[in-house]
């Protein structure tokens, strides 16, 4: 058995952040980056459905509540 050497998935840093990426919360609801704004220091986000599907309309905050809430990612190659 090779030796892990990344968690499979791990709480998102502003470092991760990118659009497109794909996060969830402790209870498995997943989001997706639309959209970030490094002068204002803000991303906006939807919500997923189990199919991938924007579920609801977009959610705005700082990146620094964002990070906050503790939204986690997966490690590449890996899905959440």
């Amino acid at each position: 058995m090779p030796p892990r050497t990344e968690a499979t998935v791990r709480k998102a840093t502003e470092p991760d952040l990118d659009v497109g990426l794909i996060c969830a919360d402790r209870d498995g609801n997943r989001i997706r980056v639309d959209h970030i704004d490094g002068v204002a220091k803000t991303l906006s986000y939807h919500f997923l459905n189990d199919e991938l599907r924007v579920q609801e309309g977009v959610q705005e905050r700082s990146i620094g509540q964002f990070l906050a809430e503790g939204w986690y990612i997966a490690a590449p190659g890996r899905s959440l």
